[in-house]
């Protein structure tokens, strides 16, 4: 990893309106993502974590300008997203590609593999000739483990760990510096995750490829990840270090994350205290005052349910938005 910023993420906002009545006028708005800020350096993995619907998911989106910001300022390689033309901002995701989550539902069935890997070839006149495309689909199913007969299948014939290499091959295609993988293994089977993830850091290490690596399995993001964020409902609660979080969480959301990953070690096991959140995740359409967490957090004063907490470096590259960290 190096010093220098490729993509800078400053008080992202992405709210969805509610609309209801006859006139459909808005009522309200989810607030999805609510203000973070964050760097990714050149070369880096940063894992993004959290339970389902604290907006790992759609920041990951909004940072690709595949959802158009409600507010704050996306950067890539210092231009700043937002003020790019539609031209411009084709160009330049070119250079910022996506793995999906399903790897059933985001490859067109109707075409074959080697128009999958290609249509990316085509779109950004990365080739001038069929020949060139089908030497180019070559080299990329190569690259991700797949058979090169395998070019005039359909999607439907493949495994899902298949198909997964079908759109790393796909995101590859045009030679992109970003990449944000989209919980890119959790529909897969544990022994296929593996393959993936070493995939996944050899062609890092390969080509020089920045991940932000999005998930729920915390275990798998400490082996892949080099930093790691953590969200609750459309905030971000720390952001340090994979070693630092891991061994020395400092809120008490992390904490309570860390506590519920299962220890292969039986008498550990029984030993170990977990934290148990009581209450429901609330909703992003009408998040608490004060903390977001400060409904379900054990340590909660009245300071908590009243001011928000700064997001604030409490240790040297360790950030965290709490009053007691």
């Amino acid at each position: 990893m190096s010093e220098e910023v490729l993509v800078q993420v400053k008080d992202l906002k992405m709210h969805f309106p509610i609309r209801a009545g006859l006139f459909n006028r808005t009522v309200g708005a989810v607030k999805a993502v609510d203000g973070i800020s964050f760097d990714i350096m050149k070369g880096e993995t940063l894992g993004l974590v959290g339970e389902s619907g604290c907006g790992k998911t759609t920041a990951g989106r909004a940072i690709l300008h595949l959802y158009r910001p409600t507010g704050g300022e996306v950067s890539f390689k210092g231009t700043d997203l937002a003020k790019e033309s539609p031209e411009g901002l084709r160009r330049t995701r070119r250079h910022m590609q996506m793995i999906f989550q399903d790897p059933y539902a985001s490859l067109n069935p109707q075409m074959r593999v080697g128009e999958i890997i290609g249509r990316p070839l085509r779109v950004h006149g990365l080739v001038k000739s069929a020949p060139e495309e089908k030497d180019r689909v070559t080299e990329l199913m190569q690259q991700v483990g797949l058979n090169v007969s395998y070019r005039d299948r359909f999607p439907h014939e493949f495994s899902g760990g298949q198909r997964q290499r079908i759109g790393i091959a796909r995101a590859l295609a045009t030679s992109p510096d970003f990449i944000v993988c989209d919980e890119a293994i959790s529909a897969l089977d544990v022994s296929i995750q593996a393959q993936i993830i070493n995939l996944l850091e050899q062609l890092r290490d390969e080509l020089g490829l920045t991940y932000l690596f999005i998930a729920h399995d915390l275990s798998m993001v400490r082996y892949i990840s080099t930093r790691v964020g953590v969200m609750y409902l459309g905030k971000m609660m720390e952001l340090a270090s994979s070693d630092a979080l891991y061994e020395e969480p400092r809120h008490p959301y992390t904490r309570a994350l860390l506590s519920a990953i299962p220890i292969p070690d039986p008498p550990l096991e029984r030993q170990r205290q977990r934290m148990l959140l009581e209450g429901d995740l609330p909703s992003p359409a009408n998040p608490p005052k004060g903390c977001r967490f400060s409904t379900r957090c054990p340590m909660a004063t009245d300071l908590c349910r009243a001011v928000e907490p700064e997001f604030r470096e409490v240790a040297t590259r360790h950030w965290a938005a709490c009053h007691f960290a």
